[in-house]
């Protein structure tokens, strides 16, 4: 009896180690993204309700479809067929995810244009002092701020931080941004910068350009103007300030 419960007991545990030893639907999808396309890095895999599909976020921000021995990949938005039509659950995971990172930047490491009166909404902007529609768009900002919409700025240098790979020299667009950002009167400053294309140089403060730079990334910017709405929504390009409110339901 005593030689059965210990056959018994290895039995057991050799099947617990077997059954362990089965990689996770996770571990699956990933080694086989990495196995066709070692560029591409697996952040999650979630499942889509209680179908058979997989969405799998990657380390770059986008987001690809998959099966779960990861052999099909679908790259594009996934639509829900409802009673109110089709809705587009990519762009709404998007919106979502912009918005849990709107959350956590600071409004003091911004330059914010706040409303006149009564806010009614606030709408956060990646711009660049050399962009022609962001000169454009910020013409339109003191009418959004008669509109009751709080415009508030982040910086996105489009020609990157530095000019070259040794890391030794800033771009031009880099040094006006960070230098509306050390200014003592930011928004002054920012005015300035967009209605001229000249600033005074001034890169003595701990600018956050560069971490701004990377959100902006993270946020699926692709140039600029770049505008997120509350909810989470992104807008790429200009868009007069008119049809903006209206968008936003004003």
């Amino acid at each position: 009896m005593r030689f059965l419960s210990i056959v018994s007991v290895l039995l057991l545990s050799a099947s617990a180690l077997t059954a362990h030893a089965e990689p996770s639907v996770e571990e699956t999808i990933a080694t086989a993204l990495r196995t066709a396309q070692p560029n591409l890095v697996m952040l999650s895999a979630t499942q889509v309700g209680d179908q058979a599909l997989y969405e799998v976020e990657l380390t770059s921000g986008e987001v690809l479809y998959t099966t779960a021995n990861g052999q099909f990949f679908i790259y594009g938005s996934l639509f829900e067929a409802s009673k109110e039509g089709l809705v587009n659950l990519t762009a709404k995971r998007g919106d979502e995810k912009r918005k849990e990172l709107l959350a956590t930047i600071d409004v003091k490491d911004m330059v914010v244009f706040p409303s006149k009166e009564e806010e009614k909404s606030v709408v956060t902007v990646f711009t660049d002092v050399d962009c022609g529609y962001c000169r454009k768009l910020h013409r339109e900002v003191p009418r959004l701020n008669e509109l009751g919409i709080t415009v508030q700025y982040l910086a996105y240098p489009r020609a990157g931080i530095y000019t070259d790979q040794k890391r030794s020299k800033f771009t031009g667009s880099y040094k006006k941004l960070k230098s509306v950002w050390c200014d003592a009167d930011r928004p002054a400053a920012m005015s300035k910068a967009k209605a001229t294309g000249f600033i005074k140089e001034n890169l003595n403060c701990d600018a956050p350009i560069e971490a701004q730079l990377l959100l902006g990334e993270k946020f699926g910017v692709r140039g600029t103007p770049a505008l997120v709405l509350q909810g989470g929504q992104l807008i790429p390009g200009y868009m007069p300030a008119n049809e903006l409110a209206k968008k936003l339901g004003l």
